[in-house]
């Protein structure tokens, strides 16, 4: 006797129960990576301002160790920061924290062919950021035509100049949003700046010790 195969398919309850299975299991696979995204994505905007302010702060700081002596037959044999006048700049009573380089850092980009001693400012504007204002003394428009301008920071909204006199019995720091003059209306050299970074409510301040040459037998 012949059995006759038995041929069985779902019923429409088993093929909606099915349906609603499968949509739950894509519902939260779905969740889940959205969840992954955002706990991986979330501070990436912080991180990453944080390490441009560190990269600006440590490009800032690395310039001034590397800063010789001005080239310049005027300057002080011990100066290696100053506050310099660009006699070009439309600004003209207005002096910068400056420093000189014997080679031009890879930050710049140059019209053809870099040079060397490279002198170099910082500029604060308030509503755009730091600037950094450079020219090399070797090209011959150098006490004519204004420095270049290049953006270090658009994050950059303040600056602090640190003062302390040493000399005083009892020494404490002087902080200043400009730095300080003297009576003839030149710029005293701070023994430290703060740069203070914001971005979206937050705010990063990084201290950038001023190097001083100290005049003396050195302590071997």
């Amino acid at each position: 006797m012949k059995r006759r195969a038995r041929q069985s398919g779902f019923t429409l309850l088993e093929v909606l129960l099915a349906v609603a299975l499968g949509a739950m299991v894509v519902i939260s696979m779905t969740s889940f990576l959205f969840s992954m995204a955002e706990l991986w994505g979330v501070g990436s905007n912080e991180r990453l301002f944080e390490k441009h302010a560190r990269g600006v702060s440590r490009f800032i700081e690395s310039s001034f160790q590397k800063a010789s002596q001005r080239y310049d037959a005027s300057a002080d044999a011990n100066e290696s920061l100053f506050w310099f006048n660009w006699e070009g700049d439309e600004t003209t009573r207005e002096s910068f924290l400056s420093f000189e380089l014997k080679e031009s850092p890879g930050a710049l980009i140059w019209p053809e062919h870099p040079l060397p001693h490279v002198v170099c400012s910082l500029e604060f504007d308030e509503d755009e950021g730091l600037f950094l204002l450079w020219r090399s003394r070797l090209e011959e428009a150098f006490d004519e035509d204004p420095p270049r301008r290049t953006l270090i920071s658009p994050f950059v909204k303040e600056i602090e100049y640190h003062y302390i006199n040493y000399e005083e019995e009892n020494p404490e720091w002087e902080v200043e949003t400009s730095p300080l003059q003297e009576a003839d209306d030149s710029y005293l050299m701070p023994e430290r700046i703060v740069l203070k970074f914001r971005f979206k409510g937050e705010e990063i301040a990084r201290q950038l010790i001023l190097p001083k040459v100290l005049e003396g037998t050195p302590i071997l």
